[in-house]
Formats: C-alpha cells, structure tokens, sequence
C-alpha cells in the first residue's frame, strides 16, 4: 500500500466528505453509492494509486447520481480529477444502450490506464447486483456491458489481478 503524505490524506478526506454532502443533498440512486463509492476509492488506495486517482475513483458516480456538475469538481478537486470523472460518467444522451456503451468504452480507453482501472473497479463492485435485476431484457442488456467491458479493458489490464478476478465473476455468470 502506497504511503499518503498527511496533506494527501486530508484532500481525500475531503472528497470524501464532499461526496458524502453530495449524495446527502440528493441522491438518484437506491443502491448503497455512498459505501459503494468508498469501496472504489479504497481499493485504489490499496493499489497505490497516486492521489488524484483515488479521489476520481471516491467522486466517480456523483454527475450520474447526484446534482453536483462537472465544473464544481473541477473547483474543488482540479482538471486531472474532474476529466477522469467527467469519462467515466455515462452519456445518458446516447438512448441506445449499446451504442452509449461502445462510445463510453472508446472514451474510458482515450483518457487512459487509471480510467480504465477505476471503471473495472466499479463494475466489479457491482457486478453482484445484476442477480437483482428481474426483467430479462435489462438483465441480457448489463451482461452484455459486463463482457464489453472485459472484451474492450482486457490487451490493457489483463495482467492486473482486479481485473482477472472481475472477468472471472462475468464468465461465471455467463455459463448460468
């Protein structure tokens, strides 16, 4: 694990108290963001990520799932942080599921490795959540992203073991 120097510390605790003031003002999403969002900055913590990754990972669902815009990131925690969230939120102007995936992907993979890695983390965590889903057509279309995404990640972080461990819970799924 990467050691936080004091002042790194205290700008991911802020991000994280910034995210939590976030959700609490409104939050779009009824599965547990707030602890979910902690568990993608924490990994990256384990993974030693460099600072501003870690606070991008702790930020990442806020556009899609709150009222905080893109430009109040940026105040807040700089450009860096604010362009690897700003990828990882989906376009929800694309209404064609596939088409919005394909393109989200191409934009995940353009910004870069700690992107790509911080979207493999996220999914993992909620991948689990897919058993939930009763209508089978929006369960055939989450699979669907879930191999996307481990088709389209894999020449970049097939050897991260995060990643290993996330297309083994989505083959798993696929042979059920």
């Amino acid at each position: 694990m990467k050691f936080y120097f004091p002042k790194e510390q205290r700008k991911i605790q802020d991000a994280i108290v910034f995210m939590v003031e976030e959700f609490n003002k409104y939050c779009r999403n009824t599965k547990p963001v707030i602890l979910h969002s902690l568990k993608v900055g924490f990994v990256l913590m384990e993974l030693g990520r460099p600072k501003d990754v870690v606070i991008a990972g702790l930020l990442h669902d806020l556009i899609e799932d709150s009222k905080c815009n893109i430009k109040k990131i940026e105040q807040n925690f700089g450009r860096k942080v604010a362009g690897i969230v700003d990828v990882l939120t989906t376009d929800k102007s694309i209404k064609d599921y596939q088409e919005r995936w394909h393109k989200d992907v191409k934009r995940i993979i353009k910004k870069g490795r700690d992107a790509i890695l911080i979207k493999i983390i996220d999914s993992k965590d909620n991948f689990p959540y897919y058993i939930l889903i009763s209508d089978k057509k929006k369960l055939k279309e989450v699979l669907w992203k879930h191999n996307l995404l481990i088709q389209s990640f894999s020449k970049y972080m097939k050897g991260e073991k995060i990643f290993q461990n996330y297309r083994k819970m989505v083959e798993e799924s696929n042979k059920n």
